[in-house]
């Protein structure tokens, strides 16, 4: 994930909003302020190797010389801030594939909503309809009929992804769950499936997570979220240290999904416990 992807993802969130005018505007406030977390978790994550890099180059003629010379805690230290760059790096990969799926969905709204303007609202036939006179107490006007209000798809999402941004993971669970629920056929209902894993996930509750996951890759097994949740479910594994069950997740992710990010990722992981991605 480069920043110019950020950037250019940024750039297309405020070319929305001005073409976009009041249509949605806390919808794409929202997007555009995760587009700058995301772009300064990856700022983090990019300096977080470049002092790795620093740190292991000091001796870079002899790998071997460099481990003796670091003490075991320096290189404990070191494997750990490793696999917390590699999962920086999984998240924000996450959260900008999510915010480039919100955006085709809001330039499709946008669309619709320029094409509505372009023909205009033609008035109802009975609204324009005239009463003849007299007749007006044979037929009143029906009282009108409340409707049922359901919170607006968009609103919900943004705002459960909000609370996971914001690590609300408690309330950011129940909004994607209530999305998921109310919307099973969206877009974005596999999405949620996704983030009440990764909240599952950030907060310890590996089991959970991976129940999460495993609703998802059942109810939705074409998800473009298939790669990820596989990778996930790995990562879980390894948590609760049933390390047999991870490398089999870990193979699985190489062989369904060589050419992903996932799959790489995947592969340093079976090389840093040790194993062939075979």
């Amino acid at each position: 994930m480069k920043p110019r992807c950020v950037l250019a993802i940024g750039c297309c969130v405020g070319g929305l909003l001005s073409a976009g005018g009041c249509v949605l505007p806390d919808e794409l406030s929202q997007m555009q302020k995760d587009v700058a977390d995301v772009q300064q978790q990856l700022h983090r994550v990019e300096r977080n190797q470049s002092e790795l890099e620093s740190q292991l180059g000091r001796a870079q003629p002899a790998p071997a010389e460099v481990a003796q010379s670091l003490a075991p805690a320096d290189l404990a230290d070191i494997e750990l801030r490793l696999d917390n760059v590699s999962r920086q790096m999984e998240i924000g990969a996450e959260r900008m594939r999510d915010i480039e799926q919100r955006l085709d969905l809001y330039s499709q709204d946008l669309q619709q909503i320029r094409k509505l303007a372009r023909v205009g609202f033609l008035p109802s036939p009975t609204a324009s309809r005239a009463t003849p006179p007299g007749t007006e107490s044979l037929s009143p006007t029906p009282p009108p009929v409340r409707a049922e209000t359901f919170p607006d798809p968009e609103q919900l999402y943004n705002m459960a992804y909000a609370d996971f941004s914001k690590g609300n993971y408690a309330l950011a669970i129940s909004g994607f769950r209530e999305y998921q629920q109310r919307f099973p056929d969206s877009a974005l209902a596999d999405n949620a499936l996704y983030w009440i894993a990764e909240c599952d996930f950030s907060q310890g509750d590996y089991r959970s997570a991976v129940d999460a996951l495993d609703d998802l890759l059942d109810e939705y097994p074409k998800s473009d979220k298939a790669p990820a949740a596989n990778l996930k479910k790995a990562l879980a594994f390894q948590e609760q240290n049933q390390i047999g069950q991870a490398i089999i997740q870990y193979r699985y992710v190489v062989s369904a999904f060589p050419d992903t990010d996932e799959s790489r990722l995947a592969r340093d992981k079976l090389t840093g416990l040790g194993t062939s991605p075979n």
